[in-house]
């Protein structure tokens, strides 16, 4: 029953962390790997790398307002 909810919860991650690359622009199936395998313990290299592509850019002093 572990197994399953585990099984589970990885491909729910993955989904979120495919939905989250096409949104950002960034590599659909890295991301969707990586959520798979690790489950949320990608988000915080994932902000990271988002934060990187909008600084390369945009450059580091634009200012964006998010929607």
């Amino acid at each position: 029953m572990i197994l399953l909810f585990i099984g589970v919860l990885s491909v729910v991650f993955s989904m979120f962390f495919y939905c989250q690359a096409i949104s950002s622009g960034l590599g659909i199936k890295r991301w969707a790997i990586a959520g798979l395998m690790f489950g949320p313990f990608v988000w915080p290299m994932f902000c990271m790398k988002k934060r990187v592509k909008i600084y390369q850019r945009f450059g580091f002093d634009c200012l964006l307002f998010p929607a």
